[in-house]
């Protein structure tokens, strides 16, 4: 008996096959899966072999870092120093090294660099952004990375060392600088020719990016009376390149400061490296070289001058905001200058009541210590009223004063009641 059909004819076999092959889930899924595990396989992941600090400082133990290669140069009879300031050692052939800087070099430095070495010193220089202007100097260039060479020395650099562990994995694989455990460095080359005395101190595998110069990654040559030696890869002296035997690349480090001691029947046995380049101690700012400049130098000395004369020749002639303008001085009458012009000014209107008002309160103050102490707040009715109980001899006078104290008067009126107020004073000053 066979299956009924639905009432619409709708078959999804039938639909199914009507799709375009990008909507089909049996198509899609299977491409889509298979491109996630491609970008997973074909994303550049981060080598654990370089986490950490990327300085190569002989401060750091880290895999990054110099240590290594500076207890080895210690332990093989050099005398070894860590500079952590900008001056160079006072011994003129000591070995100067700088190891890939982050503080980039300084046109000076660089110069006192080379002319350190033209006298006698030596240099060992791992190229890197930070020392761009002394590569420069010295017409240096790097190319890409490539594998070092397996030759025979090399070979023979690796012997002595701890036997490999068999295995289908090497663990070290995923866990050193180089992925693969295959050392991999950058070629060095001259933009210019090259000079007779160049030394090849490590050699790469491929045939050569400069042509002319061979396969090197680090070189040494003689440089006036001193010596130098470049490499072209900071990773030749890093800790996890060194530790590990079979790189050779510890022989390779110690065949480098061979070449920089030689100095006919006194070996130089003094090496510096340069840690202030590295981010350690006082580094020098914009100011202080500013300031340096301006006071360590002669041409400096007579810009600073320069600069002071314009400085105040600015101020004498520059406009000012607030021009000057002389004090404004008011001159104050004395005393009795004051009286006098008060008095012509009280004849002018003739204000006798306030005149004689004020000439009693002059009294009344006079008084207020005296055996007679009207109140604070007494009028001067009640001061009369009072002076004429203490003296009734100058009833007339005071009948005069409050006369003038109530309505106007003459000048004749006035000047009696002048004469009335100074009875009246000696009368009470007495009593």
């Amino acid at each position: 008996m066979s299956s009924p059909q639905p009432a619409s004819g709708w078959d999804p076999s039938v639909e199914q096959t009507r799709l375009p092959w990008y909507s089909r889930p049996a198509i899609v899924l299977p491409i889509t899966a298979a491109l996630i595990v491609f970008t997973a396989l074909a994303t550049p992941q981060p080598d654990s072999g370089r986490g950490g600090d990327s300085r190569l400082t002989t401060y750091s133990t880290a895999p990054m870092g110099g240590r290594i290669f500076y207890d080895l140069a210690r332990r093989l009879g050099w005398n070894v120093e860590q500079r952590r300031t900008a001056d160079w050692p006072a011994d003129s052939d000591a070995i100067i090294t700088e190891l890939d800087p982050v503080v980039p070099l300084r046109s000076t430095d660089v110069h006192a660099l080379l002319e350190r070495v033209r006298g006698g010193g030596a240099l060992l220089v791992m190229l890197g952004p930070g020392s761009h202007l002394l590569a420069d100097s010295l017409h240096l260039v790097f190319g890409r990375s490539v594998y070092r060479s397996k030759d025979p020395n090399g070979s023979r650099d690796a012997e002595g060392c701890p036997a490999e562990e068999k295995g289908v994995f090497n663990r070290r694989m995923l866990y050193t600088l180089w992925p693969g455990d295959q050392v991999t460095l950058r070629q060095i080359g001259w933009r210019g020719p090259k000079p007779d005395s160049v030394v090849p101190l490590i050699e790469t595998a491929r045939r050569p990016i400069f042509e002319r110069d061979g396969r090197s990654a680090a070189i040494g040559f003689v440089y006036g009376r001193g010596r130098i030696v470049a490499g072209a890869d900071p990773d030749v002296l890093r800790n996890d390149a060194i530790r590990v035997c079979k790189y050779g690349l510890d022989v390779d480090a110690a065949r480098m400061l061979d070449f920089l001691s030689e100095r006919g029947d006194s070996p130089r046995r003094h090496i510096a490296f340069d840690e202030n380049h590295q981010g350690y101690g006082e580094q020098r700012g914009t100011m202080g070289a500013i300031a340096k400049y301006l006071v360590g130098t002669s041409t400096g000395r007579l810009l600073f001058q320069l600069l002071a004369a314009g400085v105040v020749l600015l101020l004498v002639l520059a406009p000012r905001l607030i021009p000057p303008h002389d004090p404004e001085r008011i001159e104050r009458r004395n005393p009795l200058e004051h009286v006098d012009a008060l008095g012509r000014a009280y004849a002018t209107v003739g204000a006798t009541r306030s005149a004689t008002a004020r000439l009693l309160r002059g009294v009344r103050r006079r008084l207020a210590g005296g055996s007679i102490r009207p109140g604070v707040d007494a009028s001067d009715e009640a001061f009369l009223e009072r002076a004429r109980r203490d003296a009734p001899k100058l009833g007339d006078e005071i009948a005069l004063i409050k006369k003038a104290l109530h309505s106007p008067v003459t000048r004749r009126e006035f000047a009696s009641v002048g004469a009335a107020i100074e009875q009246l004073e000696l009368s009470l000053t007495r009593i």
